[in-house]
């Protein structure tokens, strides 16, 4: 059995305390064995050799106790004081071979998230954005950000820099732990050091990121002990120990939104920066001259996980006249969809999280006017109806303008289980852009928006008037990625009151203006 240890100032650190990680697979085809086998590990009345125990266990890892995280702050404070000072291209060359590893690793770590349960192509899209959002390119970008001459007056020399922040705190999500989380490298960019807790359940393919590609770059470039540190334990104990230490600067939390923002106040009000990345409700728009095909499958990428992602589109605005073409186009690629275990490669499905609050979405929507189209059932892995079900057969859901669509639980609260609202607007093609960009920016989220558009004019507007998002990709994939812009960072919900498009390396630092005098 595979044994995943902690970091703390350099060192792995075995605890002796463990948790086990089943085989995603197994523990959705035949629950009932696993958690026997699991139960009985823990217990002590089966052994880690069993066959029992071997055919349903992958691996075991390491948790805190009670003095770990606070080993860990201290490391990562200790390490600070010396990183701050390496020079801009010695912590470029950490990036550069940082992104080597991973490129290098590509496959065992894809592996490592099935064995988890994210489906392959789940998997790759999450690697896509990692790799494309640390490349070297994206990272020169940013380098060429951090120090700037402003120029000079008289005997005056004008630049700016940015200054790390300290000791950086890094909570990401469960439902893509490692993706997420990811992100937090570009706070090495300004010289900040790092504590990582992933989550409890499901941390595996987290740990062998940040272990295996992250510390292993650090290592090979000297940077100080404890530069990384990598616990787990319970999170509301960590969390309480970080805002209580003056060792602790920033908070990257993530999260959904109620809790994410009460979080967010807590930090602010403990001293320290909150880092916000919350629910996201994404809206995707399709003019009437849209590339239907491109549009469609765009839009199919909401079902990834089973639109357990905060940044896939969960809700469509089309224009009336490409409504009808759009709809039937779009049902035939959602009936395709194949519901399997996380080992098919043919599935973007993932079991389900929150079923009641599916149904009661369901059943708001259609006492409001709207028409389920196909999907909504409970189903097993093998896509047979069954009401205990994990999974959920996508549910299409058409709807008019008409529709006080503000009024629906779909668009107030975030949608996380496959289910998409596919909305008609009506009106000559002034009054449907107004009405486009009303629904946007009235929105309560702002993580993503998407436009397929052909009509030059048009996409200027938009581009002027819409303004409630992080990210507004036009003509592209909404859940696709670019070189120099980040993956992540939005406005209201999705980013708190100071939420934007989130560049790490920026957020974990503070700007400052330098004035030189001969």
């Amino acid at each position: 059995m595979k044994k995943f240890t902690l970091l703390v100032n350099g060192e792995d650190l075995d605890t002796g305390r463990y948790e086990y990680l089943p085989y995603a697979d197994k523990k959705i085809s035949d629950f009932e064995n696993t958690f026997r086998a699991m139960t009985r590990l823990k217990t002590g009345k089966l052994t880690e050799e069993s066959e029992e125990v071997k055919s349903c266990v992958f691996a075991k890892y390491c948790v805190g106790v009670e003095d770990t995280n606070l080993k860990a702050m201290e490391a990562a404070h200790k390490a600070y004081q010396e990183f701050k000072l390496f020079p801009l291209t010695a912590r470029k060359k950490i990036f550069l071979d940082m992104h080597a590893l991973l490129l290098k690793k590509k496959e065992e770590f894809i592996k490592l998230l099935i064995l988890e349960g994210h489906p392959r192509k789940l998997s790759e899209w999450e690697f896509e954005g990692m790799q494309t959002g640390s490349s070297p390119r994206t990272i020169e970008f940013y380098c060429s950000q951090i120090e700037k001459k402003l120029g000079s007056h008289g005997k005056e020399t004008l630049s700016w820099a940015r200054k790390p922040d300290g000791v950086v705190c890094v909570s990401p999500p469960r439902n893509a732990s490692a993706s997420n989380s990811y992100n937090a490298i570009l706070a090495f960019l300004t010289g900040n050091s790092l504590i990582v807790k992933p989550p409890l359940k499901d941390p595996i393919a987290t740990l062998f990121l940040w272990r295996e590609v992250v510390q292993e770059a650090l290592a090979r470039n000297r940077a100080p002990a404890g530069t990384l540190n990598i616990i787990l334990g319970n999170s509301q104990s960590i969390f309480n120990e970080w805002l209580a230490s003056p060792l602790v600067n920033d908070i990257i939390y993530f999260g959904d939104s109620e809790k994410g923002l009460e979080i967010g106040n807590k930090i602010f009000q403990a001293g320290k920066k909150p880092i916000l990345e919350l629910s996201g409700n994404d809206i995707l728009l399709a003019w009437k001259d849209a590339d239907i095909e491109k549009a469609c499958d765009s839009l199919l990428d909401c079902f990834l996980g089973s639109t357990q992602i905060c940044m896939v589109p969960k809700i469509a605005l089309v224009h009336e006249s490409a409504y009808q073409a759009f709809l039937e186009r779009f049902l035939e690629k959602v009936k395709a969809l194949k519901v399997s275990l996380p080992s098919d490669p043919g599935t973007i499905l993932s079991p389900v999280a929150k079923i009641p609050e599916f149904f009661a979405y369901l059943e708001d929507a259609l006492q409001k006017g709207a028409t389920l189209l196909c999907g909504g059932r409970r189903v097993n892995f093998n896509g047979q109806e069954d009401k205990n079900g994990i999974y959920i057969s996508p549910a299409l859901l058409s709807m008019d303008d008409g529709t006080d669509v503000s009024s629906l639980m779909c668009f107030k609260k975030e949608i996380f289980f496959p289910f998409l609202p596919l909305v008609k607007i009506s009106g000559n093609d002034e009054a449907i852009f107004k009405k486009m960009v009303s629904i946007v920016n009235a929105h309560e989220y702002g993580l993503r928006s998407s436009l397929w558009i052909r009509s030059d004019a048009f996409a200027r507007k938009f581009i002027a008037e819409l303004d409630n998002c992080g990210i507004f990709r036009i003509n592209s994939k909404h859940v696709g990625f670019s070189y120099y812009i980040s993956t992540h960072g939005g406005t209201k919900k999705s980013g708190g009151p100071f939420g934007e498009m989130n560049y790490f390396w920026q957020k974990t630092s503070h700007l400052q203006g330098i004035s030189r005098k001969k």
